[in-house]
């Protein structure tokens, strides 16, 4: 930690510097230096410099008086070279606009803290900008939750931004895979078993929404579209092959994906920084259960089969929404044109797990990466990083959806039986996507925040 000096920005005049840190706790992470803090002379913004020794991923934190500055409430008009990957050692810059932010108050004793984060141990939250600037994606990284511009609840992430959190590796065995014998709706191919996630891993905060697949292939494929809410819905009715691609075999192919399907088309465009692809299905249950063990991912368990009191705190399914009712008070289909006060729900309507994601529980079930298989003792499920069969009929899909009952959206269940293949399109079928948290290459894009 190195103190340079610090600023005021008032009205009229910034006085007096800024803290430098690197981020030392990371694994092999570039270093910081030569930390600059600057006000032009007659404006109102804040201008930081700094240097580093190697490629790696920029962030920032301002504090006031020694308080932290909460990016997501306060500023949000940096722009340059900051919670975006910087591609090689040089001297960099990045600019803060308080007038803008802060238009009738003053900002004392301003400091910055500037972290390099190594490229296999990225910051906690990835955002993808889902409109193309010189041909990309511009890709952006932040190190906290208060850091995420405009707070992730806010529709901006669910709209034409992709919001990605990091999903930690486990420390020694996981064991808590499947459910206990007794719990509700339970079946056979639920027996708990040891598996381990050996690296992190981002995770889709959300479920991808319409108006993010429509941003990225051009179309809108979902039954629920009702004009006045799909946007922020979940994209429904594709299939495991518009995702992934027709011909490219997980795990046979390993890991390719079709350059023209939603995931290739992701890849491409933010220069293949990130590896983006489904879950696999271990990778999914740890994420949801967030810690949990229980049926539900805040920690309680199930009650009833049908209508489930914990649930209806936690997501969209078949008894709290998820379908309508008649003049005779039964349940009946929601039509086509629904508001999403039946179906599906605008993602984010119902409170996050631990780890901060939404809706794994109802609303849609979830493509995962694998093959399935009845079997809950196949080898493919144990172990680390399990892929999953080699080969199948159907991919496992996970967490319930509008149109299931209470015990169908539990953290453990999982469907390997479907009527037909991976051409399967329904209503209550979407995804969500993640992707190794390791920046895989050199990126020239991401200039603009």
């Amino acid at each position: 930690m190195r103190t340079v000096k610090s600023l005021e920005i008032g009205r009229a005049a910034m006085v007096g510097g800024m803290v430098c840190m690197c981020g030392v706790i990371l694994a092999n992470p570039p270093n910081v230096s030569n930390v600059t803090l600057a006000q032009p002379t007659g404006t109102r913004v804040a201008v930081v410099g700094y240097e580093t020794d190697g490629p790696g991923i920029a962030t920032f934190q301002f504090r006031t008086n020694g308080v932290d500055i909460c990016h997501s409430e306060i500023v949000r008009t940096v722009t340059g070279d900051v919670s975006k990957y910087i591609p090689a050692a040089g001297t960099y810059s990045f600019t803060w606009d308080a007038k803008r932010d802060f238009p009738e108050q003053v900002v004392s004793n301003l400091t910055v803290e500037v972290t390099l984060w190594a490229t296999n141990n990225p910051p906690l939250y990835c955002a993808v900008n889902l409109v193309l600037e010189n041909g990309l994606y511009p890709v952006r990284f932040y190190g906290k939750e208060s850091e995420v511009p405009f707070g992730v609840t806010n529709s901006w992430w669910k709209k034409k931004w992709l919001l990605m959190r990091q999903i930690p590796a486990t420390e020694g065995e996981f064991t808590t895979l499947g459910s206990p014998v007794g719990e509700i709706g339970r079946d056979a191919r639920e027996n708990e078993r040891n598996v381990r996630i050996t690296k992190p891993f981002y995770m889709g905060v959300y479920e991808v929404t319409q108006l993010q697949w429509q941003q990225v292939r051009g179309y809108q494929p979902s039954y629920y579209n009702n004009m006045d809410v799909y946007e922020e819905r979940p994209v429904e009715s594709l299939t495991y092959n518009t995702i992934r691609g027709v011909g490219y075999d997980w795990p046979k192919d390993g890991k390719a994906v079709h350059p023209d399907g939603f995931l290739g088309l992701l890849r491409s465009r933010t220069g293949n920084m990130l590896e983006f692809d489904l879950p696999l299905e271990a990778q999914w249950e740890y994420a949801c259960r967030a810690g949990t063990t229980g049926a539900w991912n805040n920690g309680t368990t199930i009650v009833n089969g049908n209508t489930d009191p914990n649930l209806n705190l936690l997501g969209r399914y078949q008894y709290n929404g998820g379908y309508a009712t008649n003049s005779a008070g039964g349940f009946i289909n929601p039509p086509q044109n629904c508001t999403d006060e039946n179906a599906t729900a605008k993602v984010g309507s119902y409170p996050p797990n631990a780890w901060g994601l939404y809706d794994m529980h109802g609303n849609v079930w979830e493509f995962c990466r694998d093959w399935g298989t009845s079997n809950a003792n196949d080898p493919s499920l144990l172990g680390d990083d399990p892929p999953g069969p080699v080969s199948g009929f159907q991919r496992v899909i996970r967490g319930g959806c509008h149109a299931t009952p209470a015990q169908n959206c539990r953290s453990a269940r999982v469907i390997t039986n479907l009527a037909t293949p991976t051409s399967y399109a329904q209503n209550w079928l979407g995804f969500r996507v993640m992707a190794p948290a390791e920046v895989m290459i050199e990126s020239e894009e991401n200039e603009e925040n």
